[in-house]
């Protein structure tokens, strides 16, 4: 994965894209995304926005499917483990990806940040039809935007095809202009019956978190002192813990390519699914940010406490927006709020020193 450490290795490069492919997770360098399809529609980002939890590395497992004829491999994106590109013969494209994240039991929301992205408005029921993923049953959601979305003169859409198995649910999302996407539902639907979860005999290593001395082409920090550098995990570019026991915060730092969904849905993400908050729209949200020079780059800031959805504790979240040319980062400082207080201008000194490879 460009934009963070975890990737998919393929272990057989031959030419015949019917044949099985087998993928599991290794750690990469690079991270720097790549820009999403340019058939793509500019408000549907290809990853999930960051501020959603992440899953353990070591759980997932390896994947096993069937790719259907026309379709081709990709670097996957941030939060990905699997990327495709579909090519029609009019030059159109579809992009493809399967994003593993941890089970929440509101796929609602997930839902509604995917209708965000083709403007139409939220929806109240799970309007979800069954499908067939391997050997299990899933849901598909088909969303289809009701204004042109691509280049102006084309409505998009999105299918997404879920499924909840143990701690992590799986998203396999195909986004792309309307018809085009309407005519490769019956190959999205056969790839997702040819998909097999194989357990991995051994844990997955994870990456390790780049630090102010790191020269590999991942960004420069000044970390405080007294932030202790620890496993990021698969998901994130770096993590550091503050404090111990009840007392303690930790720092994550993550990036998503373009504006990875945006400001509005990514501050909500924190707000509802981390600490219990009502979502807010875009007037009250430009009440709630703050703006500060982040080493040239205009960083928005918004300050929150509630609830920690995973301890049922009182939490302090501050979080980091800094957008730059083709990708956005996302700083957020979490956790006891006594600690999130004492550590605010640190953290943002912290987030006006990092240095960007190739940033312009």
């Amino acid at each position: 994965m460009c934009a963070l450490a975890a990737a998919l290795v393929i272990f057989s490069n031959g030419c015949n894209r019917d044949g099985v492919k087998v993928y599991h997770v290794e750690n990469e360098d690079a991270i720097t995304p790549p820009p999403p399809p340019a058939a793509a529609p500019a408000a549907m980002p290809t990853t999930m926005p960051a501020g959603l939890p992440v899953p353990d590395g070591s759980t997932l497992p390896q994947l096993k499917y069937t790719l259907p004829d026309g379709w081709a491999e990709k670097t996957p994106g941030q939060m990905r483990v699997a990327s495709f590109s579909v090519t029609a013969t009019n030059g159109e494209v579809a992009d493809v990806g399967v994003i593993p994240l941890p089970a929440t039991g509101q796929e609602i929301q997930l839902v509604n940040m995917w209708r965000g992205q083709l403007q139409l408005s939220a929806a109240t029921n799970d309007d979800s039809a069954a499908v067939a993923i391997g050997s299990d049953s899933g849901k598909l959601f088909d969303i289809a935007s009701d204004a042109p979305m691509i280049d102006g003169k084309l409505r998009a859409r999105i299918l997404v095809a879920m499924l909840t198995r143990g701690a992590t649910s799986w998203f396999f999302k195909m986004t792309g202009e309307e018809s085009f996407v309407e005519s490769e539902k019956p190959a999205f639907l056969q790839f997702l019956k040819s998909v097999n979860f194989v357990v991995n005999s051994a844990p997955m290593q994870s990456a390790v978190a780049p630090t102010a001395s790191d020269d590999s082409g991942k960004p420069v920090w000044m970390v405080p002192p007294d932030w202790q550098q620890v496993d990021p995990g698969v998901m994130l570019l770096a993590k550091f813990s503050i404090g111990s026991g009840d007392a303690k915060a930790d720092v994550n730092v993550s990036a998503l390519a373009g504006e990875g969904g945006g400001l509005l849905a990514n501050v909500n993400r924190w707000r509802h699914l981390q600490l219990g908050l009502e979502e807010v729209d875009q007037t009250s949200l430009e009440k709630l940010v703050s703006t500060f020079d982040a080493n040239g780059n205009q960083a928005s800031l918004v300050d929150f406490t509630g609830t920690d959805s995973k301890t049922g504790k009182s939490a302090r979240l501050i979080g980091v927006v800094v957008p730059l040319a083709e990708q956005t980062w996302f700083y957020k400082l979490m956790g006891d709020p006594d600690i999130v207080a004492q550590q605010k201008d640190a953290f943002v000194k912290f987030v006006q020193s990092a240095k960007y490879p190739d940033a312009h």
